[in-house]
């Protein structure tokens, strides 16, 4: 390894590693809510697991305006035009309230609307609709939120984001535990415990990341003359990029949603299993985020100061960490699988079930690794149109025909549904591996 490749090394590990612990730290409360809701009944899983994927999916889908950003963000920051980075800056956290409180009215009225359609059971019902109410009271923070976290990694910080996820989620682990049970002279709230807990975590984090970007973060700020600054080309170009990874997430949750909605037909046991074995999994995509984090900010900052030499060697150093620490995750899966998913429910056969998936699970993992970094590299050099289009076919060819089969057609297992999403990871990677060597990416001009 020469002196250039640790440099090199050094940077991506300084920004992989604390974006690393935020994505633990996001997925250990998330796995917390599940084991402390596991601790309930079926119905409060499965309503529970519904409201989180109906919130989230839609969060993440409008919050791609971070996405556009911090391609923007980073080239600017790169090419050192710290004035235009500020603008966009202002630009998309003004987006982000507005869509946020649409989202969030939208979700508060229609919750029992959404439930009703998805599921005939009542308790299910009646459960993840009130659930689901209040976390979308959170909505008016978690999207301006991550847009605010996708600023600051754009300028090269992830210690800010890890923080502010580190002292929400703490906030939400409590909350949980005081709210859910009845603690300390509190109500057991249950369910709707988990979710004012949920709301609240996500309230302190936004004014963290806000309280940050107002101060200054790598001499970035967000400045009042830029907030709801709307500028016709400026606004064009921040949604032409933002819009494709919208319609990837909008493919990529959208697809998991009406994944879970198949799969809640094959009963309560099923789909709790399926859920447990999703939380568990979870635990891997941390590495494979950390690094796509530091390859599209990285990516985005060389590209910004013309060496493009500097943007692949970090993709590519980048993607080979995330295997091999995604790799190592699958070998605890395969030979550990139950062990494992003993520690979220105490529902011995939601467990087995969902044991005998992330053992099936453990073979994804680098494939995962692999197209999450690329993914995140590609859309860093301001190429979000490959992975939307790679996630349209993958999900269409791929991962919906072959659970729609497996539940309706052959009356399958949560066993053969996650061999199918496999095999759709699989071929996205390999996907996702073709573009980035097309070079298409490198001449990508934005500013």
């Amino acid at each position: 390894m020469t002196l250039i490749d640790k440099k090199i090394d050094g940077k991506i590990f300084a920004l992989a590693i604390p974006a690393i612990g935020e994505m633990m730290s996001h997925t250990l409360v998330w796995s917390a809510d599940t084991a402390m809701i596991g601790r309930l009944t079926a119905a409060d899983i499965a309503g529970v697991n519904l409201g989180v994927q109906i919130m989230f999916t839609l969060s993440n889908i409008m919050a791609a305006i971070g996405v556009g950003a911090t391609a923007l963000v980073a080239r600017n920051v790169g090419a050192g035009d710290k004035e235009r980075a500020e603008y966009i800056a202002g630009l998309a956290l003004s987006l982000g309230i507005i869509i946020a409180a649409v989202l969030g009215i939208s979700g508060i009225l229609f919750s029992k609307s959404i439930f009703t359609f998805i599921v005939d059971d009542p308790d299910v019902i009646r459960i993840g609709t009130g659930y689901t109410r209040i976390v979308f009271v959170g909505a008016f923070f978690v999207i301006p939120a991550i847009i605010s976290s996708s600023i600051i990694r754009a300028t090269g910080n992830t210690v800010i984001p890890m923080i502010a996820a580190i002292a929400a989620n703490v906030t939400n682990i409590v909350g949980d535990y005081v709210l859910i049970f009845g603690k300390f002279g509190f109500p057991q709230l249950k369910a709707n415990g988990a979710a004012i807990a949920t709301a609240g975590s996500q309230a302190i984090s936004f004014i963290i990341c806000i309280v940050y970007l107002i101060k200054g973060v790598n001499g970035i700020k967000i400045r009042r003359k830029n907030m709801f600054n709307f500028k016709k080309e400026s606004l064009k170009t921040l949604i032409g990029l933002s819009t494709p990874a919208g319609m990837e997430t909008f493919m990529n949750e959208g697809s998991r949603l009406l994944s879970s909605f198949w799969i809640a037909q094959l009963g309560t046991i099923a789909f709790a299993a399926n859920s447990l074995a999703v939380a568990a999994e979870s635990l891997s995509f941390m590495p494979g985020n950390g690094f796509a984090v530091a390859a599209a900010a990285l990516v985005g900052q060389s590209l910004g100061a013309g060496d493009h030499e500097m943007a692949e060697k970090v993709a590519k150093r980048s993607v080979f960490y995330a295997s091999l620490l995604m790799g190592m995750v699958g070998l605890a899966f395969f030979f550990f699988p139950y062990t494992i998913m003993s520690v979220f429910s105490t529902d011995k056969a939601s467990v087995l079930e969902a044991s005998k998936a992330i053992k099936i699970g453990a073979f994804e993992q680098v494939p995962i690794a692999v197209a999450m970094v690329m993914s995140g590299a590609l859309k860093g050099a301001g190429d979000t149109n490959g992975p939307f289009r790679i996630s349209l076919v993958t999900n269409v060819l791929f991962r919906l025909p072959l659970i729609f089969a497996i539940v309706f057609l052959i009356k399958g297992s949560i066993g053969h549904i996650w061999a199918a999403t496999a095999l759709q990871y699989t071929v996205e990677a390999t996907l996702m591996v073709i573009r980035y060597r097309r070079g298409h990416w490198r001449r990508i001009d934005i500013r």
